[in-house]
């Protein structure tokens, strides 16, 4: 059986590729259609997001969804 795999935002990656591409905290907030603070919370790592999110996230920066965030192995169900 095989174990579901998720994606978590690497917060870190979205503020480098972030800045890279020169986009603001604000910008990135409105492309990916959430609130600023929200942003920065994610960059540091307070929150993670919906996979939803991650999505449009990635997709508002024009970057592959793994560009911005890494495998989470779920717990195989008991």
């Amino acid at each position: 059986m095989q174990t579901p795999t998720t994606r978590r935002l690497n917060g870190a990656s979205l503020r480098v590729i972030r800045e890279a591409y020169g986009v603001s905290l604000s910008d990135l907030a409105l492309r990916a259609q959430v609130s600023r603070p929200f942003v920065s919370l994610m960059e540091s790592g307070a929150r993670q997001p919906s996979a939803a999110t991650l999505r449009q996230l990635a997709d508002a920066l024009g970057v592959p969804i793994e560009a911005i965030s890494y495998p989470n192995l779920a717990a195989p169900a008991a």
